[in-house]
Protein backbone atom coordinates (compact mmCIF):
# COMPACT_ATOMS: atom_id res chain seq x y z
CA UNK A 1 0.00 0.00 0.00
CA UNK A 2 2.52 2.08 0.96
CA UNK A 3 4.37 1.62 -2.38
CA UNK A 4 1.70 2.28 -4.34
CA UNK A 5 1.30 5.50 -2.89
CA UNK A 6 5.04 6.57 -3.52
CA UNK A 7 4.83 5.72 -6.99
CA UNK A 8 1.41 7.65 -7.25
CA UNK A 9 3.62 10.43 -5.79
CA UNK A 10 6.06 10.74 -7.99
CA UNK A 11 4.12 9.91 -11.46
CA UNK A 12 2.03 13.23 -10.09
CA UNK A 13 5.06 15.09 -9.15
CA UNK A 14 7.30 13.99 -13.13
CA UNK A 15 4.24 15.45 -14.94
CA UNK A 16 3.59 18.51 -12.96
CA UNK A 17 7.01 19.49 -13.13
CA UNK A 18 7.54 18.50 -16.83
CA UNK A 19 7.17 22.08 -18.13
CA UNK A 20 9.26 23.63 -15.85
CA UNK A 21 12.49 20.95 -16.55
CA UNK A 22 11.86 21.76 -19.76
CA UNK A 23 11.96 25.01 -19.45
CA UNK A 24 15.48 25.21 -17.63
CA UNK A 25 16.96 22.33 -19.79
CA UNK A 26 16.35 23.63 -23.25
CA UNK A 27 18.89 26.47 -23.70
CA UNK A 28 21.37 24.10 -22.15
CA UNK A 29 20.66 21.67 -24.46
CA UNK A 30 20.54 24.23 -27.63
CA UNK A 31 23.78 25.50 -26.24
CA UNK A 32 25.44 22.20 -26.57
CA UNK A 33 24.45 21.49 -29.47
CA UNK A 34 25.63 24.98 -31.43
CA UNK A 35 29.04 24.19 -29.38
CA UNK A 36 28.73 20.72 -30.47
CA UNK A 37 28.26 21.66 -34.30
CA UNK A 38 31.09 24.21 -34.06
CA UNK A 39 33.50 21.63 -32.52
CA UNK A 40 32.70 19.26 -35.60
CA UNK A 41 33.00 21.79 -38.40
CA UNK A 42 36.27 23.27 -36.87
CA UNK A 43 37.60 20.13 -36.50
CA UNK A 44 36.68 18.89 -39.81
CA UNK A 45 37.94 22.47 -41.42
CA UNK A 46 41.32 21.83 -39.83
CA UNK A 47 41.85 18.34 -40.73
CA UNK A 48 41.06 19.30 -44.50
CA UNK A 49 44.01 21.75 -43.77
CA UNK A 50 46.07 19.56 -42.63
CA UNK A 51 45.48 16.98 -45.06
CA UNK A 52 46.04 19.74 -48.20
CA UNK A 53 49.30 20.97 -46.42
CA UNK A 54 50.18 17.38 -45.58
CA UNK A 55 49.56 16.26 -49.40
CA UNK A 56 51.19 19.73 -50.65
CA UNK A 57 54.56 18.80 -48.73
CA UNK A 58 54.45 15.34 -49.57
CA UNK A 59 53.94 16.67 -53.68
CA UNK A 60 56.96 18.87 -53.23
CA UNK A 61 59.04 17.37 -51.60
CA UNK A 62 62.50 17.06 -53.10
CA UNK A 63 62.89 13.54 -51.92
CA UNK A 64 60.14 12.32 -53.94
CA UNK A 65 61.02 10.49 -57.26
CA UNK A 66 57.77 11.96 -58.81
CA UNK A 67 58.60 15.51 -58.70
CA UNK A 68 59.05 16.32 -62.42
CA UNK A 69 55.98 15.09 -62.95
CA UNK A 70 54.18 17.27 -59.76
CA UNK A 71 55.61 20.50 -60.68
CA UNK A 72 54.90 20.26 -64.68
CA UNK A 73 51.53 21.95 -65.17
CA UNK A 74 50.30 22.02 -68.84
CA UNK A 75 46.95 22.91 -69.63
CA UNK A 76 45.36 22.31 -73.39
CA UNK A 77 45.38 25.90 -74.13
CA UNK A 78 49.41 25.98 -73.48
CA UNK A 79 49.47 22.82 -76.15
CA UNK A 80 47.65 24.80 -78.33
CA UNK A 81 49.70 27.82 -78.21
CA UNK A 82 52.65 26.15 -78.25
CA UNK A 83 51.82 23.82 -81.61
CA UNK A 84 50.58 26.98 -82.15
CA UNK A 85 54.01 28.58 -82.28
CA UNK A 86 55.94 25.71 -84.06
CA UNK A 87 53.68 25.88 -86.77
CA UNK A 88 54.15 30.00 -87.13
CA UNK A 89 58.36 29.51 -87.32
CA UNK A 90 57.96 26.21 -89.70
CA UNK A 91 55.40 28.34 -91.98
CA UNK A 92 58.13 31.35 -91.49
CA UNK A 93 61.34 29.27 -92.42
CA UNK A 94 59.76 28.06 -95.26
CA UNK A 95 59.02 31.37 -96.75
CA UNK A 96 62.49 32.56 -95.89
CA UNK A 97 63.75 29.13 -97.92
CA UNK A 98 61.63 30.33 -100.63
CA UNK A 99 62.54 33.79 -101.03
CA UNK A 100 65.98 33.19 -101.00
CA UNK A 101 65.80 30.60 -103.63
CA UNK A 102 63.71 32.66 -105.77
CA UNK A 103 66.45 35.50 -105.58
CA UNK A 104 68.99 33.22 -105.72
CA UNK A 105 67.34 33.18 -109.23
CA UNK A 106 67.02 35.93 -110.35
CA UNK A 107 70.66 37.06 -109.60
CA UNK A 108 71.63 34.09 -111.50
CA UNK A 109 69.31 35.20 -114.54
CA UNK A 110 70.43 39.16 -113.79
CA UNK A 111 74.31 37.81 -114.23
CA UNK A 112 73.59 35.50 -117.18
CA UNK A 113 72.22 38.76 -119.20
CA UNK A 114 75.01 40.80 -117.98
CA UNK A 115 77.47 38.71 -119.31
CA UNK A 116 75.58 37.90 -122.71
CA UNK A 117 75.30 41.59 -123.20
CA UNK A 118 78.90 41.64 -122.36
CA UNK A 119 79.84 38.92 -124.91
CA UNK A 120 77.75 40.95 -127.61
CA UNK A 121 79.25 44.00 -126.88
CA UNK A 122 83.04 42.80 -127.26
CA UNK A 123 82.71 41.20 -130.22
CA UNK A 124 79.89 43.46 -132.14
CA UNK A 125 77.22 40.45 -132.04
CA UNK A 126 73.75 42.36 -132.67
CA UNK A 127 75.39 45.69 -133.80
CA UNK A 128 78.34 47.53 -134.08
CA UNK A 129 81.25 48.06 -131.53
CA UNK A 130 84.03 50.53 -131.35
CA UNK A 131 86.87 50.24 -129.03
CA UNK A 132 89.49 51.87 -128.15
CA UNK A 133 93.21 50.38 -125.83
CA UNK A 134 95.12 52.21 -124.06
CA UNK A 135 98.23 50.87 -122.86
CA UNK A 136 101.09 52.01 -120.90
CA UNK A 137 103.83 53.99 -122.82
CA UNK A 138 101.82 53.13 -126.17
CA UNK A 139 99.38 55.62 -128.31
CA UNK A 140 96.13 54.60 -127.76
CA UNK A 141 94.73 52.17 -130.22
CA UNK A 142 91.21 52.08 -132.29
CA UNK A 143 88.67 49.40 -133.64
CA UNK A 144 85.82 48.58 -135.08
CA UNK A 145 84.40 45.38 -134.55
CA UNK A 146 80.83 44.35 -136.43
CA UNK A 147 80.24 40.32 -136.17
CA UNK A 148 83.82 39.45 -134.58
CA UNK A 149 85.40 40.55 -137.42
CA UNK A 150 87.88 43.25 -136.11
CA UNK A 151 88.94 46.87 -138.46
CA UNK A 152 91.86 48.81 -137.15
CA UNK A 153 90.61 52.90 -137.99
CA UNK A 154 94.14 54.45 -138.43
CA UNK A 155 92.23 58.03 -138.51
CA UNK A 156 89.45 59.00 -136.12
CA UNK A 157 85.90 56.95 -135.44
CA UNK A 158 82.87 58.92 -136.44
CA UNK A 159 79.79 58.20 -133.88
CA UNK A 160 76.46 57.49 -135.42
CA UNK A 161 74.37 60.87 -136.13
CA UNK A 162 71.06 60.38 -134.73
CA UNK A 163 68.58 62.45 -137.28
CA UNK A 164 65.57 64.09 -135.93
CA UNK A 165 62.67 65.44 -137.82
CA UNK A 166 62.87 67.05 -141.48
CA UNK A 167 66.95 66.40 -140.77
CA UNK A 168 66.09 62.69 -141.99
CA UNK A 169 67.48 62.05 -145.63
CA UNK A 170 68.59 59.62 -147.58
CA UNK A 171 72.48 60.46 -146.42
CA UNK A 172 71.01 59.60 -142.73
CA UNK A 173 71.59 55.88 -143.44
CA UNK A 174 75.43 56.27 -143.75
CA UNK A 175 76.03 57.69 -140.56
CA UNK A 176 73.75 55.36 -138.33
CA UNK A 177 76.77 53.23 -137.43
CA UNK A 178 80.27 54.37 -136.46
CA UNK A 179 82.44 55.08 -139.30
CA UNK A 180 86.21 54.99 -139.45
CA UNK A 181 87.59 58.54 -141.04
CA UNK A 182 90.89 57.65 -142.24
CA UNK A 183 92.02 54.22 -143.26
CA UNK A 184 89.79 51.13 -141.81
CA UNK A 185 92.23 48.10 -141.74
CA UNK A 186 90.96 44.65 -141.65
CA UNK A 187 93.28 42.77 -138.81
CA UNK A 188 93.07 40.51 -135.42
CA UNK A 189 92.03 40.62 -132.27
CA UNK A 190 94.31 43.41 -130.20
CA UNK A 191 97.06 40.92 -128.44
CA UNK A 192 96.14 43.53 -125.07
CA UNK A 193 92.67 42.83 -125.04
CA UNK A 194 91.48 40.01 -122.93
CA UNK A 195 88.36 39.07 -120.81
CA UNK A 196 89.63 36.60 -118.39
CA UNK A 197 93.29 35.26 -116.93
CA UNK A 198 94.55 32.05 -115.52
CA UNK A 199 97.96 32.41 -113.83
CA UNK A 200 100.49 29.40 -113.94
CA UNK A 201 103.92 28.82 -112.32
CA UNK A 202 105.31 26.19 -113.79
CA UNK A 203 108.30 23.84 -112.65
CA UNK A 204 110.99 24.40 -114.45
CA UNK A 205 112.26 21.44 -117.10
CA UNK A 206 115.62 21.66 -116.63
CA UNK A 207 117.50 21.80 -113.48
CA UNK A 208 119.33 24.80 -112.66
CA UNK A 209 121.45 26.09 -109.78
CA UNK A 210 118.88 28.08 -108.79
CA UNK A 211 115.71 26.89 -108.68
CA UNK A 212 112.70 29.49 -109.80
CA UNK A 213 109.36 28.92 -111.07
CA UNK A 214 107.94 30.89 -114.41
CA UNK A 215 105.40 32.78 -114.20
CA UNK A 216 102.52 32.38 -117.62
CA UNK A 217 99.22 33.44 -118.26
CA UNK A 218 96.10 32.25 -120.44
CA UNK A 219 94.21 35.04 -121.54
CA UNK A 220 90.67 34.18 -122.77
CA UNK A 221 88.43 36.09 -124.64
CA UNK A 222 85.09 34.56 -122.77
CA UNK A 223 84.33 36.33 -119.35
CA UNK A 224 84.74 34.42 -116.37
CA UNK A 225 83.44 35.34 -112.55
CA UNK A 226 87.15 34.58 -111.20
CA UNK A 227 90.66 34.18 -111.35
CA UNK A 228 92.37 31.06 -111.61
CA UNK A 229 95.07 30.01 -110.27
CA UNK A 230 97.46 27.00 -110.35
CA UNK A 231 101.30 26.89 -108.47
CA UNK A 232 103.77 24.51 -109.21
CA UNK A 233 102.36 22.55 -112.22
CA UNK A 234 103.78 21.62 -115.45
CA UNK A 235 103.29 22.81 -118.94
CA UNK A 236 101.41 19.68 -119.70
CA UNK A 237 98.72 20.96 -117.35
CA UNK A 238 98.94 24.63 -118.63
CA UNK A 239 98.40 23.20 -122.29
CA UNK A 240 95.58 21.67 -121.02
CA UNK A 241 93.55 23.84 -119.49
CA UNK A 242 94.39 26.92 -121.97
CA UNK A 243 92.69 25.00 -125.01
CA UNK A 244 90.51 28.11 -125.45
CA UNK A 245 92.88 30.75 -124.97
CA UNK A 246 96.30 32.45 -125.63
CA UNK A 247 99.56 31.31 -124.04
CA UNK A 248 101.74 33.89 -122.79
CA UNK A 249 104.35 34.61 -120.32
CA UNK A 250 104.18 37.20 -117.75
CA UNK A 251 107.40 39.03 -118.92
CA UNK A 252 106.12 39.17 -122.81
CA UNK A 253 103.01 40.71 -121.49
CA UNK A 254 104.44 43.23 -119.70
CA UNK A 255 106.99 43.90 -123.10
CA UNK A 256 103.77 43.84 -124.85
CA UNK A 257 101.18 45.84 -122.92
CA UNK A 258 103.03 46.96 -119.87
CA UNK A 259 101.05 45.69 -116.25
CA UNK A 260 97.99 47.91 -117.16
CA UNK A 261 95.56 47.67 -120.25
CA UNK A 262 92.16 49.69 -120.61
CA UNK A 263 89.74 48.60 -123.19
CA UNK A 264 86.62 51.21 -123.69
CA UNK A 265 84.02 49.65 -125.71
CA UNK A 266 80.72 51.61 -127.31
CA UNK A 267 78.35 49.03 -128.27
CA UNK A 268 75.45 50.43 -130.85
CA UNK A 269 72.49 47.70 -131.37
CA UNK A 270 70.79 47.36 -134.20
CA UNK A 271 66.67 47.73 -134.13
CA UNK A 272 65.85 43.70 -134.30
CA UNK A 273 64.36 41.36 -132.59
CA UNK A 274 67.96 39.63 -131.67
CA UNK A 275 69.00 42.87 -129.74
CA UNK A 276 66.05 43.29 -127.62
CA UNK A 277 66.41 40.34 -126.35
CA UNK A 278 69.77 42.03 -124.40
CA UNK A 279 69.56 43.99 -121.55
CA UNK A 280 69.84 47.02 -123.21
CA UNK A 281 68.70 49.46 -120.49
CA UNK A 282 72.15 49.49 -120.08
CA UNK A 283 72.30 51.35 -123.06
CA UNK A 284 71.41 55.01 -121.26
CA UNK A 285 74.09 56.98 -123.27
CA UNK A 286 72.70 60.15 -125.17
CA UNK A 287 73.17 58.54 -128.52
CA UNK A 288 72.01 54.89 -127.55
CA UNK A 289 74.90 52.97 -127.26
CA UNK A 290 76.27 50.94 -124.41
CA UNK A 291 79.57 51.40 -122.25
CA UNK A 292 81.78 49.12 -121.19
CA UNK A 293 85.29 49.12 -119.43
CA UNK A 294 87.54 46.34 -119.14
CA UNK A 295 90.78 47.16 -117.09
CA UNK A 296 93.32 44.84 -115.97
CA UNK A 297 96.57 45.27 -113.63
CA UNK A 298 98.75 42.59 -113.95
CA UNK A 299 101.94 42.24 -112.53
CA UNK A 300 104.52 39.34 -110.64
CA UNK A 301 102.54 40.11 -107.39
CA UNK A 302 99.37 40.70 -108.28
CA UNK A 303 96.43 40.43 -111.15
CA UNK A 304 93.56 42.90 -110.58
CA UNK A 305 90.45 43.06 -113.10
CA UNK A 306 88.06 45.86 -113.26
CA UNK A 307 84.53 46.02 -114.78
CA UNK A 308 82.18 48.33 -115.99
CA UNK A 309 78.67 49.03 -117.64
CA UNK A 310 78.96 52.61 -117.73
CA UNK A 311 81.25 55.45 -118.49
CA UNK A 312 83.68 56.00 -115.58
CA UNK A 313 85.74 59.09 -116.23
CA UNK A 314 87.47 59.99 -112.94
CA UNK A 315 88.81 55.78 -113.01
CA UNK A 316 89.94 56.29 -116.93
CA UNK A 317 91.74 59.23 -115.96
CA UNK A 318 93.78 57.39 -113.37
CA UNK A 319 93.76 53.73 -114.25
CA UNK A 320 96.83 54.41 -117.23
CA UNK A 321 99.00 57.25 -115.61
CA UNK A 322 102.14 56.07 -113.85
CA UNK A 323 103.26 56.94 -110.46
CA UNK A 324 102.99 56.54 -106.85
CA UNK A 325 99.05 57.28 -106.34
CA UNK A 326 97.99 55.00 -109.10
CA UNK A 327 100.04 52.47 -107.40
CA UNK A 328 98.90 53.26 -104.02
CA UNK A 329 94.81 52.78 -105.55
CA UNK A 330 95.66 49.52 -107.70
Amino acid sequence: MIFYQLFLYLFITCGSGSDWVSDWMNPIQSQFRDESRRNTNGDIKSFNEDAGQAASAKSYSPDSPILPKEITFRSPGNELSTASLKMKLEETLQNAKTLAESLKTQITELVNREKSLKEAVVNGRFGVSTLTVSTVNQVPRSYIIRDGHWSLCNGMIQIPVTAQGSQTNLFSELFNEPRCIGREVSTIQDPCVFNSVIKYEIVPTHRALEYAEEDYLCLKPAFNKTLERYMSVTKQVMNETCKEGVIRSLAENVVECGIRVLSEYSFYPFRSSAAASLPLEYCNEKDGSCKLITAWHISNITIENYEFLKNEHSFKKYFINTGPYIEHVI
